[in-house]
Formats: C-alpha cells, structure tokens, sequence
C-alpha cells in the first residue's frame, strides 16, 4: 500500500468518524408539543411551565424559547408552537424526563434530526441505566402461584367427576367434548421446562407491548435466563412508577370482517383515503381524521374503522409496528382474549408442511367459538391487541371443539410471533419482581464526568510518558492513540451499543493496549538504529518484525474478548468484553495503518537523517549510520 493510499485512508476514517458522532458533539434541537386535546390558553400554559423547568432545573446545559412553525416530517401541516429547547448530548431518559411534565404530549417529545442521521445512519449513543439514570426490574416468573391457581380453577375431585363422566358418556359428540376439557386441563398444569420458557417469553411480549405504549423512548426488555426477564427503563427512577406500567392491563379482542358485504366495501371506500391519513403527524390528528372520514361515508353505529398493523423498518433500520391499511369491523367483539386458554403455540400441519399457530380456547370460550364459526363462514376474524389489527385469518370452516389453527403461509418466525400475539391477553404466568435498582440522573451525570475524566487523565499520562520517552515518535504514537479514540466512538455510534461504566473501563484499558504496539514498534526501530542502519531501513525493518508480533499479541486477547461478548458473558461482563473487542480490532489499524503511515511518510518522503526516537545510543546511531553512508559515497 502506497504512502499516499494510506494518508488517503487515515483521512477517510478521520472524517467519517467525526461525522458519525458528530450527533452526541454537535448542538441539538429537541421539539416539545402541549397536548392537542387541550384548550388553547391551557397549551400555552404547558409551554410556558416546561420552559420554566428547563430554566429552573438546566439553566446551564439547556437553552429554551418558544417557537412556530410546522412539524417535522409534515411540511404541509400547519403551522404550530412548540418550546425549542437546544443543547448538547441529549439522552434519551432526558426525553422521557420533559415527556411527563404536565400538558406535555410524550408521543411529540422530539429531536430535530441531522444531516449525518437523515444520509449516514448516524446516531446518538446510548448509555446505560449506570450513566444516564434510570429503573432497572429483574421479574421471575412464579410457576408455584400458577400451580396454587391451578389447583384451585381445578380441584381434584373436579377432575375426577369428569373422568366418571367421559368414561359412562355413550354419546360420541359429548364423549368429544368431556375430552378436550380434561386435555385443556392436562395442558394447565404442565410445568416442563420448554413449557415455562415458552410462558416467560409470552410474558415478555406482553410487558413489551404494555411498556411501548406509556410512551417510555428506548426501553430495554430481553430475557435473562430461561425464567426471568430483565427491564431497563431510561429516566425513570420512581419504582411505584415503573410497576404502575408494568401492572397495567393489554386486552385481546376478536372482531368481525365480511369481505363481501358492507364492511367489505366500506374497507375499499376508507382506503381510498388512507394516503391522506399517512400524512397525519400526531395521534390526536389521526384520531380525528378517522372520526371526520366515519361521518363522511355514513357509518351504521355498529361499524368503526380500525388499523391494520405490520412490522416494518422505521428511519433507524429497525422493524416497528406501523399502520398498513384500513379494515372496517364490527364494533362489538365477537371474542375477548379472556376466552382462550393457556395453550397457544407454533407448530407444522403435518399433511401440508406449512407452519400453522394451534389454539385451544376454555370451555365457555369453546361453545362461543363454535357458534361464531359455524355462522360466520367465509369471513374474516380480526385479531386486536391494544385496539391494533395484527391479523385477520379467514373462517374457512365451523371450529368445534374448543381447538383451532390459523393458518397464511408464515414463516416458522411469523407463526411464533402470531402465537405470542395471541396470548398477550394476561400474562401466562404471574411475574414476581426480584430485583429492583433505580439510579437518579445527578448519579448518572457523575458516572459520565467520572469516566470522562478517567479517559481524559489516561490519554495526558500515556501522552506524557511516550513523549518522554520517545522523544518526536511519542507524539507519532499519541496521534495515533487519539485516532483509535476516534475510531471506537464511530464504531460505538454505528452499531448502536449501550455504553455502560464497564464499557468506559474497557475503553480506558484500550488505550494501554494500543500504545503496547507502538512500544513493540519503536522497540524494533531502536534495535536497527543501534545496529547502524539508516533510517529508511530501521523504519521497514522495525514494522516488518513486529508486525507479526502485534498481530499475535492482540489475536490472543480478542479471543478473550469474543468469550466476555458472547453469550457466555452476561450484563457488565458482556458490555466490557464488546468493548475490548472493538478497541483490539481500531488499534491493529492505527498501529500498522496510521503509525506506519507516518513514519514511512518522515522516513521516505521527507528523509530525515536520524529519527527522534528516544534517548542516547539510539538516535547517534542513527547519525552515524547517515556518517558512514556518506563517506562511502564520498
């Protein structure tokens, strides 16, 4: 690689890593709305206390002024007022902070995006619960309560009753249906693993679907274990809170479709109109314009106009539910989640191969099902969670027996998230809160300055020592450090990783790291001049030996670092090993990149006679080596 190629390089990667994280260093707008429900004179009076605030409580950080004009991603809206507040490194529990002040809409909390965020994917980094202050909950899933509510809806002699009555009942039909409720009842108390696991993970997707919509901005709900389920949530630090979202309830109703009568072609009519409600910025808006558009097509009162939801990328890249289409339904529910039982899962039809979802419904719930089915052939049975269409398979035959399976041609995914779907009624199993952590924002801040200053007193001592040391060449080696610096915050930004303290004191131990292959590389050029060699050649000969050195010292710890990342490691472990990793893989570019570029570049093209690399014997050597080639040329 040519010294041009290389410079060419380093610049490139200079650039785009400043632009990359130029989202946490540059300036920020953040828009705040009053609730659209509220009168006029109460809005101002919303705006006007949440500038307040900001005056009272970030008068420092924080600069805010109410300003007007039209909403972000809707240039055609009206114009409205808003409170611009402006500052530096927002975070997302600051979000949800102003989200909760009074008469504030927590849905229209939002950052004006950058140029670098809209054309590279740029993006702000995200802390941890341990820097920007938030509630951390561990819930474990109680399978003895379960089993205590188990025995209780079925007691033994109840079960025993109905074994007498399925062992005399003659009747074929009966005989069925006495089966499929002591199956149901079998199904309620099976405690194996597989089965706990997949009741937890039901469990998760419920609280997901609960927690998204109280508005809290980047929540963190992911398994730990097979049994427990761990919830990070930014900025929010009372407890009675965050177990208020938690508890609060998600209802699965069942709702009616006919493709070939007046809900059919008041679907077709509504659609029509469904470009204009896309341009609608906030929920109120939409609200409206469905509530206008009923009124405009003359709905019977037992029809609304509802949402049909599918996953699909937002503008970060990650898959959200997002409105699809209209679908007119009845509004009363021909079916609620409170119907169906425990068992909901994924599997094959073994006649067809294709992934189907089984259901089974309680006793009461079979009956209903039974009857709807057999009267409704040929419809459509729309599945809502949270008032939201996520699916609407056709009835293509009466369902008898309390057991069904839907099927569409899914993925073996889409089938199993189709079956947590339909379980996000109640929990499958109650859920006990064994860990509870909150940490307050001025704690968070001090972690932040704390690891800031950690980094910043590493860099200066490692700057100091290699300067004194290695005279000119330290500061070739501290440019290089600074890069690496660079580099893994771009990388931080790129892939979208929770930076926590442990992640700071892997970046702290980066920079040790990083300065051990210059020493390697200095060490080896030192070695050359001591022997007498000229500059060009101790410049090669030194990168040329101790490339392979770098290469197999640093090998050794990013297999160590790969294990603490894995999924071998866990929480802080984890966030510390991925870090590792990243400052490994920066700092064999800068030092066989970024270093060798520079000293090639003072060696070949400026062809310094003797090189500051440190004290003494090292740099007359290389004085007299420029001596002794000049007499033989003489």
């Amino acid at each position: 690689m040519s010294a041009q190629v290389r410079f060419f390089l380093i610049l490139s990667v200079i650039a785009l890593s400043i632009a990359l994280i130029w989202p946490n260093i540059g300036e920020r707008t953040i828009r705040l709305y009053a609730d659209e429900t509220m009168a006029q004179s109460k809005r101002d009076e919303a705006l006007q206390h949440a500038e307040k605030y900001i005056h009272e409580h970030y008068k420092e950080k924080y600069h805010a002024q109410k300003k007007t004009g039209k909403p972000i991603g809707n240039p055609k809206g009206a114009e409205e007022t808003y409170l611009s507040i402006t500052g530096k490194f927002v975070q997302t529990a600051f979000l949800n902070e102003l989200g909760r002040l009074e008469g504030i809409d927590a849905s229209r909390v939002t950052l004006e995006p950058m140029w670098v965020e809209t054309n590279l994917k740029a993006k702000p980094f995200k802390l941890g619960l341990d820097l920007q202050g938030g509630m951390n909950l561990v819930l474990e899933g109680d399978f003895k309560k379960l089993e205590e509510i188990m025995h209780r809806q079925y007691p033994p002699e109840m079960i025993a009753n109905l074994q007498k009555e399925y062992d005399a009942e003659k009747d074929a039909e009966k005989k069925k249906t006495l089966k499929n409720k002591l199956d149901e009842i079998k199904n309620s108390f099976d405690f194996s693993a597989q089965r706990r696991k997949q009741d937890v993970e039901g469990a998760k997707e419920i609280l997901s679907s609960r927690i998204n919509a109280s508005g809290v901005s980047e929540p963190l709900i992911r398994l730990q274990g097979n049994e427990q389920i761990e919830i990070s949530l930014p900025g929010v630090a009372n407890p009675d809170q965050a177990k208020k979202l938690i508890a609060s309830t998600a209802r699965v109703a069942y709702h009616l479709h006919d493709p070939a009568g007046e809900t059919g072609r008041l679907t077709q009519e509504a659609n029509r109109e469904f470009g204009e409600f896309a341009k609608q910025d906030t929920d109120f808006k939409r609200q409206e314009f469905i509530t206008r558009l009923e009124a405009k097509l003359k709905f019977p009162k037992h029809l609304g106009i509802y949402l049909y939801y599918d996953k699909r990328p937002n503008q970060r890249g990650a898959n959200e539910w997002q409105p699809r289409e209209f679908m007119v339904l009845e509004n009363q529910p021909v079916l609620t989640g409170d119907a169906m039982s425990r068992t909901v899962y994924a599997t094959v039809d073994p006649e067809k191969g294709q992934n189907i979802v089984s259901f089974e419904l309680t006793s009461a719930g079979s009956d209903l099902f039974g009857k709807i089915t057999t009267a409704n052939k040929g419809k459509l049975l729309a599945i809502l969670i949270d008032n939201r269409i996520r699916s609407a398979p056709q009835i293509n035959e009466p369902i008898l027996g309390g057991r069904g399976q839907i099927s569409g041609n899914f993925s073996a995914q889409e089938a199993t998230d189709l079956a947590l779907i339909i379980k996000e009624g109640a929990l499958p199993v109650p859920m006990t809160i064994v860990e509870e952590r909150s940490v307050g924002p001025t704690l968070g801040q001090e972690a932040i300055d704390a690891g800031v200053k950690a980094i910043l007193i590493g860099f200066v001592l490692v700057f100091a020592y290699m300067l004194l040391y290695y005279h000119g060449a330290g500061v070739v080696a501290s440019f290089a450090l600074l890069v690496n610096l660079l580099l893994m915050s771009a990388i931080f930004a790129l892939m979208d990783f929770t930076i926590t303290l442990p992640g700071l004191a892997g970046v702290v131990l980066t920079m040790g790291m990083a300065v051990d292959s210059n020493v390697i590389i200095y060490e080896r050029i030192r070695e050359e001049l001591a022997r007498g060699k000229s500059v060009k050649l101790a410049v090669a000969a030194g990168f040329e030996r101790a490339t392979l050195t770098i290469i197999d010292s640093n090998l050794t710890t990013l297999i160590a670092a790969v294990i603490l990342a894995s999924k071998l490691g866990v929480g802080p472990i984890k966030g510390f090993g991925v870090t590792l990793f990243v400052g490994i893989v920066t700092t064999l570019f800068t030092a066989l990149i970024v270093t060798r570029a520079v000293m090639e570049w003072l060696a070949y093209s400026l062809e310094v006679k003797s090189l500051s690399i440190g004290f003494g014997k090292y740099r007359k050597a290389a004085k007299l080596a420029t001596a002794a080639a000049n007499r033989g040329k003489a």
